[in-house]
């Protein structure tokens, strides 16, 4: 549902069901609910401003989970799992936000339809439920750039996937339950941490 408040603000809400047998070969056209996990609930606000004549757009949301959701680190009765072997805690729900930005800056000889944008996009989710805690994302796109191609873009980013503390602690005492320490032996549970991503690219606009 989206509901405007001024041309340049809105806010929108949905809903939508965490169903995993919609997966299934003969669900596709499944209109019941039946083995449905739960709902995801999101709210966003978004302002579409004109900077200096140019457009841009920034988005603050957040989503709610109704669907049960393992602890990544805690058991049942709160103690570290990976040293008791127990069943996980369970969550009745799970949670994040986000605010993305995208601007436009430069126009290409006066045509507001080339030019440089700039785009940042920051995720945070709760650390009790997620293997990924929080992600960024910063990067660059220039439309029109050469008079021969108006249309292609080319492009530049970069990324930041942070993986939840608590996941390398419960894999640092896995490895030490097993005295396993040689990252090339298959008993090894590799310790994940911060994963960084760079793409730069050229759209080439066909037709």
């Amino acid at each position: 549902v989206k509901y405007n408040i001024t041309p340049e603000f809105f806010v929108q809400v949905g809903a939508f069901e965490q169903n995993p047998s919609n997966l299934e070969t003969g669900n596709g056209f499944k209109l019941s609910g039946s083995g449905t996990k739960g709902a995801i609930l999101p709210v966003e606000a978004v302002w579409s401003p004109k900077v200096n004549g140019l457009p841009g757009e920034y988005r603050l949301g957040y989503y709610y989970s109704t669907a049960k959701a393992d602890d990544v680190f805690d058991d049942v009765n709160g103690n570290p799992q990976a040293l008791t072997g127990e069943a996980f805690k369970s969550h009745s729900s799970k949670h994040g936000w986000w605010v993305v930005a995208q601007q436009q800056v430069t126009a290409h000889g006066g045509d507001v339809n080339r030019g440089l944008s700039l785009f940042a996009n920051f995720t945070v989710h709760d650390q009790a439920t997620n293997v990924v805690d929080n992600y960024q994302q910063v990067g660059l796109v220039y439309k029109g750039a050469f008079d021969a191609r108006p249309k292609d873009d080319i492009g530049f980013g970069v990324a930041r996937i942070h993986v939840n503390d608590d996941v390398k602690k419960r894999a640092e005492l896995l490895n030490a339950q097993s005295g396993i320490s040689d990252y090339d032996n298959p008993g090894f549970v590799p310790l994940q941490r911060t994963e960084y991503n760079a793409e730069l690219y050229y759209g080439f606009h066909v037709t």
